[in-house]
């Protein structure tokens, strides 16, 4: 079994994997990398099989000249819809033969090494935005919106100084849901009516594996098990060690502040939610490394989740309401992967990112190390009915609506 894209001698065989590699860098799910991989070697006129793991994946390429098989190593990294845009129509270019392989192959070199589209600095303020705004959509007041943001800032900070450390970054998320805590309770003992959860939770909101668990249990119910799997596993021990960092770090509060009590937020106005439905997408464009042209549809995704969601939980309840938002939104996204020939995803993942249920799992983990078992049961239990919605929802939206033949 070959291990390296350079040891064959085809080299078709050769830029598949390239491709293969970088595909899988930009954090593409196992059943998306594994039909876009297909519709790529049959173009060539190859044959080939894909089985896609979160930190490897295995192809079988048959030629004329013979069959090879390859394990390539490939640690998954953020999604980047800018640089996938930027896959997809080079691809199209050599399905086309308008671009030489040896050309192609050098390119999506290229495309892999470029620096992000938004710098650390952009990232670490979209943390702080998205935040702020989590903070409203939790129900929290300009308080807890403020205090939030600068939490998420501080977190996002201490992120990117990680980066570059190994052993530290592998603790990330436990550092961090310890600040939070502290910071959460210790703002809160100092500024009066201002709520601690609210702001631990917002803080920490882009920490939460929501998206990761909805993803794996897309891959489950596409039939790829084994990623799916680990990633379930992956999202478990995040929870896990969010509700653990932030248990902790409260009780270290706790010991500064011994007369702290919980509080209550101070309502905002309800045209608030919407201001901050407008403001979100922004940090969403960032994270997610889109292109600023994309914005208007990153909007349009937030608004058609958001929207739908509640119309459904008014008429079905809350975890039902969320499968409807994700039905609509699936819709929608492959409405307009087919009229603007580009990736869906540029409106499917910002859109689940208002409906996933990493919140709901996170309140759960927090009412069983407070010793409030039965809730915290119920509370997980909700967590993954409201994952299930959002994928049975995105299927049912590819089987009315079925998504582009393309990256």
């Amino acid at each position: 079994m070959n291990e390296s894209p350079s040891l064959s001698q085809d080299s078709r065989v050769a830029f598949c994997l390239e491709l293969g590699k970088a595909l899988h860098g930009f954090g593409t799910p196992a059943h998306r990398f594994e039909e876009a991989m297909q519709r790529v070697v049959a173009s060539l006129g190859l044959e080939g099989d894909f089985l896609a793991h979160p930190t490897a994946f295995f192809a079988e390429l048959r030629s004329s000249s013979g069959r090879e098989i390859f394990m390539v190593r490939a640690e998954p990294g953020e999604t980047n819809l800018e640089k996938l845009v930027r896959i997809q129509a080079l691809v199209k270019e050599v399905a086309e033969g308008h671009l030489p392989i040896e050309e192609a192959a050098a390119r999506v070199r290229a495309v892999v090494a470029d620096p992000p589209g938004f710098g650390k600095a952009a990232v670490v303020a979209s943390f702080g935005l998205s935040s702020a705004m989590a903070a409203r959509f939790f129900g929290g007041g300009w308080r807890e919106m403020l205090l939030s943001a600068g939490l998420g800032l501080l977190i996002a900070a201490l992120g990117a100084w990680t980066a570059k450390r190994r052993n530290l970054a592998q603790v990330l998320v436990l550092l961090a849901a310890t600040l939070a805590g502290f910071g959460g309770v210790l703002m809160a003992h100092l500024i009066p009516h201002t709520a601690a959860f609210t702001i631990t939770l917002a803080s920490i909101v882009i920490l939460l594996p929501g998206l990761r668990l909805t993803i794996a249990l897309r891959e489950v119910a596409t039939g790829n098990l084994v990623a799916g799997s680990a990633r379930l596993t992956d999202a478990g021990m995040t929870l896990l060690m969010l509700a653990f960092g932030v248990a902790l770090g409260r009780q270290v509060a706790v010991q500064f502040a011994s007369a702290f009590r919980e509080s209550a937020s101070v309502a905002l106005p309800a045209w608030t939610e919407w201001a901050a439905l407008l403001a979100v997408p922004v940090a969403y464009m960032v994270l997610f490394q889109a292109r600023k042209r994309d914005f208007g549809w990153i909007l349009l995704a937030s608004l058609v989740s958001f929207i739908s969601a509640r119309f459904g939980a008014a008429w079905l309840g809350p975890e039902l309401g969320a499968g409807v938002g994700a039905m609509t939104l699936g819709i929608v996204a492959n409405l307009f992967g087919r009229w603007v020939r580009l990736p869906n995803q540029i409106m499917v993942l910002p859109g689940l990112l208002l409906l996933v249920p990493g919140s709901i799992g996170f309140r759960g983990l927090a009412f069983l190390t407070m010793g409030e078992t039965e809730v915290g049961v119920q509370t997980a239990f909700r967590m993954v009915f409201l994952a299930v919605a959002l994928v049975m929802g995105l299927s049912l939206a590819n089987a009315l609506v079925p998504p582009r033949k393309g990256l």
